[in-house]
């Protein structure tokens, strides 16, 4: 009885953690565009813009929820939410430091996982009833599984290879061609510049989330932020002998803090590296 609730305080942290990352990465990326672009970016709630994407999003939630008129209710309402379901069963797969979070298939478990995200950009795509957000969700689909097919062929090499099934005996791979590839193959998975081409604004205005507004957009923002820090982490875990003991657990009490201190600055930094 204790380990179940202690497993659902630690599904808790965890959902915490990604949403705080989600909201310190997207204030991190409209700093980097606004140097990129001499401007200075949000810098005007609280200090110097940290507070800028949490009143973003409750800003968002305040929004009205339209539904299209030829769009299906039931359905509009609940793909964004299953989209960002998918995102936190993604997180599973990664080795934590207790094991009950880990189990023996999860990369095959991962693989399974990637096939259903494209059928979430399709439908919420197709549920929209809108042109723009239907060519949008064609486009996402057929990039995702396009690259998709190389993905899983790079996975499946390496579980032949290790002879297992279980990605923590996986992080020990240092080679800088296979991160290439995985790298560019995660950037079109993700639909990030430049594969962006489902959301190509000159044509498309937004792509398959064109329709979608309020708590609706806010599930498919987190769901496709949440999966890029979470593709960060696994190239992390991967090809630069990285470990997640630090994500929930180094702060919950003085001894871990300093224990762990300098190990999770040099994984931080390979994370925001990738």
């Amino acid at each position: 009885m204790f380990l179940i609730i202690f497993s659902f305080f630690m599904v808790l942290v965890m959902l915490v953690f990604i949403l705080q990352s989600i909201a310190f990465i997207t204030l991190y990326e409209r700093h980097l565009l606004g140097s990129s672009q001499n401007r200075l970016g949000p810098n005007k709630v609280f200090l110097m813009g940290f507070l800028q994407a949490l009143l973003d999003g409750l800003k968002l939630l305040k929004k009205e929820l339209f539904v299209p008129i030829y769009g299906s209710d039931l359905s509009f309402y609940l793909v964004p939410g299953i989209s960002f379901l998918l995102m936190i069963f993604y997180w599973f797969v990664i080795p934590y430091f207790f094991s009950f979070f880990s189990f023996d298939y999860s990369l095959l478990f991962f693989l399974g996982l990637l096939g259903f995200t494209v059928y979430s950009m399709l439908v919420s795509g197709y549920v929209s009833k809108s042109k723009y957000g239907m060519i949008g969700a064609l486009r996402a689909g057929s990039q995702s599984i396009s690259y998709e097919i190389a993905f899983s062929i790079f996975f499946c090499s390496f579980m032949m290879y290790l002879g297992c099934f279980k990605l923590c005996f996986m992080n020990l791979l240092l080679v800088f061609f296979c991160f290439s590839l995985v790298f560019f193959m995660v950037l079109s998975e993700l639909n990030r510049a430049p594969f962006d081409f489902a959301e190509g604004e000159s044509e498309l205005v937004s792509g398959y989330n064109v329709e979608y507004g309020s708590v609706s957009f806010v599930l498919l923002f987190l769901s496709e932020y949440g999966s890029l820090i979470f593709f960060s982490f696994l190239m992390s875990v991967l090809f630069f002998k990285g470990s997640l003991f630090l994500c929930f657990f180094f702060y919950f009490n003085d001894f871990c803090s300093k224990f762990l201190s300098s190990f999770s600055l040099w994984f931080f930094d390979k994370f925001f590296l990738v």
